[in-house]
């Protein structure tokens, strides 16, 4: 029987429904295909591949570049790109404030609030400058962050416990936890913990602690002006409403271009 060996193996369990970020994404590309300065993409923090992999499957004509700071999460994606015969995809474990390639790329995307990893607006400016420099002449650069919700910003202990069971029928309960903020820095310290009950009665437990940022449009609008991408659209939902519309608080996201210098 298989066990498994770290969190980033359950990943997919947990977000297999998630599919809207992925539909978004992949049409976002589709509309501007024709028009990119070549055919190389990046996703940062492409984490297991839950989002690029449908969409460079769909795309086997552009060349994926896969870039996340946690090896055990590359090693997923390689492991299903390997499966499903995905070949246009490149991996890279690396902090995208120090990843280098000798080529630009014409788009970039930075989903499922991977941006948020950033702990203040410094770190977030660096890690749009970082971007920014990756990015072709007319680059392009899409990303989603969690839109603030005081609701949510006050709500502490046990935020999340569900239930899942993996193809193979085991059972995997998942915790979240968040018992430290800080509203001056605007951060928060979250905790997961991943309980495994195996069919043949074997468990195992796993945690994943980090702390996130959170960060208003304004601000994020403000260090993207700073760093020359201009904002063509602002939606608040995956189905392209725009942002201040439909329902509350919905997502916070950008689709940018990179500014053309005056010559």
């Amino acid at each position: 029987m298989k066990r498994y060996k770290n969190a980033s193996e359950l990943y997919d369990i947990f977000y297999n429904e998630r599919k809207e970020d992925i539909a978004f994404y992949n049409r976002l590309l589709t509309e501007y295909k024709n028009n990119l300065d070549n055919n190389r993409i990046i996703e940062i923090g492409a984490g297991t591949g839950r989002v690029l992999l449908p969409i460079a499957e769909k795309h086997p004509d552009l060349e994926f570049h896969a870039v996340d700071v946690i090896g055990d999460e590359i090693a997923v994606l390689t492991d299903k790109a390997r499966e499903c015969g995905i070949k246009n995809v490149v991996t890279h474990v690396a902090d995208i404030n120090e990843f280098a390639d000798e080529e630009k790329f014409s788009f970039a995307f930075a989903p499922f609030r991977v941006m948020q990893h950033c702990q203040s607006a410094e770190e977030l400016d660096r890690f749009v400058c970082s971007t920014k420099d990756l990015l072709t002449e007319n680059g392009r650069f899409a990303f989603d962050l969690f839109n603030p919700w005081i609701h949510m910003l006050v709500r502490e202990g046990v935020v999340f416990d569900g239930n899942y069971h993996d193809k193979d029928g085991n059972q995997i309960n998942r915790r979240v936890e968040i018992n430290k903020r800080d509203y001056f820095k605007q951060t928060q310290n979250i905790e997961e913990y991943y309980s495994v009950k195996y069919t043949d009665g074997q468990t195992d437990n796993f945690e994943w602690l980090y702390t996130t940022g959170y960060f208003f449009k304004d601000t994020a609008s403000l260090v993207l002006e700073k760093n020359e991408l201009t904002v063509e659209n602002l939606y608040g939902h995956f189905d392209r409403t725009p942002f201040g519309q439909g329902e509350y608080p919905g997502e916070l996201i950008f689709d940018c271009v990179k500014k053309r210098r005056e010559r």
